[in-house]
C-alpha cells in the first residue's frame, strides 16, 4: 500500500514484463489526474526514483 500526502504531484506503474495493479481510493472530488503516459514514453528507458 502506498499513501500519498494531499497536493503531492506523483506517478506509479509498472515496467512491461512486470505485473501491476492500481487501485486509486480518495475521499474528496478533488483530484487533478496528470496525462496519461504516451506507448513511446512507456518503452523508453527506466529511471529509478530510489536514492
Amino acid at each position: 500500500m502506498v499513501w500519498t500526502p494531499p497536493g503531492e504531484e506523483h506517478w506509479h506503474g509498472a515496467a512491461p514484463d512486470h505485473f501491476m495493479t492500481h487501485i486509486a481510493l480518495w475521499e474528496t472530488d478533488d483530484v487533478d489526474w496528470l496525462e496519461h503516459v504516451t506507448d513511446v514514453e512507456y518503452g523508453g528507458a527506466r529511471h529509478s526514483t530510489h536514492s
